[in-house]
């Protein structure tokens, strides 16, 4: 019947609009991105570990040298590396310095308390936050934290001249801090300064 051809006709037209209509897929689509901040970080990262790595070393050491000095009996006789008699340097007499624990030193927390520790200890968390941390946490916190860091460094460093104590030990955190800190700030600064270019993906 004519009827019923009008109407597959009507219903075959209805479904061809449908399939030309269909949203095309997502194939092919375009993602902008900007990755810039980040191969900085990598980049300073990349420079910057065997730097912490070493800290971490030295750390580790001048933390056993306390724990020694600290629990030897009196009848042995304890020598550490970084005492070299030849040329006036002592780290062991160096560590044993009220400075030597900055945090009770400066009435953060109580002289004696279990929050009280050596500054090597401070210096294994700080390194080990550059070796673990530092590539996924934000550039600001990295750059203060080094700044706390090499504060502290330049007041040690200060005690050091005036008393005139030869600490090589010491002096190498010192550099280490200072080195640190220059990547930090010159991450922050060329992330700022770098022309902030979309990078067009393919998915």
């Amino acid at each position: 019947p004519r009827g019923a051809a009008s109407y597959q006709h009507q219903c075959c037209s209805l479904l061809c609009c449908c399939h030309h209509h269909t949203p095309p897929s997502h194939q092919g689509s375009i993602i902008v991105t900007n990755d810039s901040t980040n191969s900085t970080i990598n980049m300073s990262y990349k420079n910057t570990w065997p730097f912490a790595a070493f800290g971490v070393a030295l750390s580790a050491y001048a933390l056993y040298v306390e724990h020694k000095m600290a629990h030897k009996p009196e009848e042995e006789e304890f020598t550490a590396l970084c005492d070299i008699e030849q040329i006036g340097a002592s780290c062991s007499n160096v560590f044993q310095l009220p400075e030597g624990r900055m945090l009770s030193y400066f009435g953060i927390v109580p002289e004696g308390s279990i929050l009280d520790v050596p500054n090597a200890a401070l210096g294994v968390v700080y390194y080990t936050y550059w070796l673990l941390a530092m590539p996924v946490m934000p550039i600001q916190l990295s750059t203060l934290i080094s700044t706390l860091a090499m504060s502290s460094s330049v007041f040690l460093a200060t005690k050091l001249l005036i008393l005139k104590e030869l600490c090589i030990l010491c002096w190498s955190t010192h550099i280490i801090n200072s080195r640190l800190l220059y990547s930090a700030y010159k991450t922050v600064t060329s992330s700022k300064s770098k022309t902030k270019e979309p990078h067009i993906k393919q998915v």
